[in-house]
């Protein structure tokens, strides 16, 4: 640790002075989260709650990191290498390792400055618990735990801190299933290019991904030819979807756009420019179309009575349509390989929560006869 300003030289370590109108304060600066916590303008309390903070805190095996040569190398150091070594070796969609790097990226803004042997069960559990809830809670939790193990694994550390935090159970889905009537309201107001998108992901049963990115050149000899982003490694994930008259007529009035696009699901734009992000300006990229979609969501009106974060997302109608499939009689592993879903529980799942399904029974026992006796 650098040695302190003089100014600083009668206080804890972590702990800083400020004077605001005329009175000195003072702060402690979580060694773990770097976050800044009020201690008031008494500086001999302040120096003996920061004592007791360190002790908990830090542990003190520096001069036994220092022999082991261990000390150097903090969660910073940790999440390069596993970016290095391991993530590239999941061979995960673009998708999933997308939002690998968003939680290193945050770990790493919050912990990468933390010596990785110096890490307890307490201050990972207090990061946890004051910065996360319900699912992100989970997937930190998991992406914490990986970081450990391959730390182990290097040997600059002995045990995993965060597979001893609580394991939460998985959450219940917040988000709310997407009403046939709601789709059919929210279609009457859609722009035509969003039109498409609804009424293609109802059909295909397909996610946004795969929606934003079909082009007319992947229909051949009579089938659209679909690959699943989220599932590509498997054989399951590659589809070779029939071309029904149903489909057909999508496909032609999407083409009556007049826009010369490669992509079924085209727009537009207010200002054309090259993006990296697109293949062409007329194509719509991810986040744009998230965007726009809750856009047209929030402000219809449709979805008031229900909070922001429990109204159907654009992926409840691949919900909606492999439930309407099911109504109309198409059987599960039907839609299991139209969804592209290794596993038919996956799709029982996307299938459930849209009503409540009765089960029919007979109560037939003869009371009267019992009470004549």
């Amino acid at each position: 640790m650098a040695p302190r300003k003089r100014t600083n030289k009668h206080l804890e370590s972590h702990v800083y002075q400020s004077t605001r109108k005329g009175v000195m304060y003072y702060r402690y600066k979580h060694p773990i989260t770097g976050k800044m916590h009020g201690m008031g303008s008494d500086r001999r309390k302040a120096n003996a709650a920061a004592r007791i903070l360190n002790q908990k805190l830090i542990q003190n095996d520096c001069l036994i990191d220092q022999v082991l040569g261990t000390n150097e190398k903090d969660m910073s150091y940790i999440i390069g290498r596993y970016r290095e070594d391991i993530l590239p070796s999941k061979k995960l969609a673009a998708g999933t390792i997308q939002n690998y790097n968003y939680r290193l990226d945050r770990i790493n803004d919050d912990l990468g400055k933390y010596p990785i042997n110096q890490f307890t069960v307490e201050t990972v559990a207090n990061y946890l618990d004051k910065n996360f809830d319900k699912s992100p809670y989970i997937k930190y939790r998991n992406t914490l735990a990986e970081l450990f193990r391959y730390s182990i694994l290097k040997g600059f550390r002995a045990d995993n801190p965060a597979h001893t935090t609580y394991a939460k159970a998985d959450v219940e889905k917040e988000r709310q299933r997407m009403t046939l009537e709601q789709f059919r309201k929210l279609h009457e107001i859609a722009p035509s290019w969003m039109k498409i998108a609804m009424e293609l992901a109802l059909i295909t049963l397909q996610g946004r991904h795969e929606v934003c990115t079909m082009k007319y050149s992947d229909i051949k000899d009579g089938g659209l030819f679909i690959t699943r982003e989220k599932t590509k490694k498997n054989q399951w994930a590659h589809l070779r979807i029939s071309v029904t008259p149903e489909l057909e007529d999508l496909i032609k009035r999407s083409r009556e756009s007049k826009i010369a696009s490669p992509y079924i699901v085209h727009y537009r734009p207010t200002r054309i420019k090259e993006s990296k992000t697109k293949t062409h300006w007329s194509q719509i990229n991810l986040n744009a179309f998230t965007k726009a979609f809750r856009k047209l969501r929030d402000e219809s009106g449709i979805f008031n009575s229900i909070p922001k974060n429990q109204r159907p997302t654009f992926h409840e109608i691949r919900s909606l349509g492999s439930y309407l499939y099911e109504k109309d009689g198409y059987s599960t592993e039907y839609v299991q390989q139209l969804m592209a879903h290794g596993d038919k529980k996956m799709t029982e799942y996307y299938q459930s929560g849209h009503e409540t399904k009765w089960v029919n029974v007979n109560a037939e026992l003869a009371v009267k006869d019992l009470l004549n006796k």
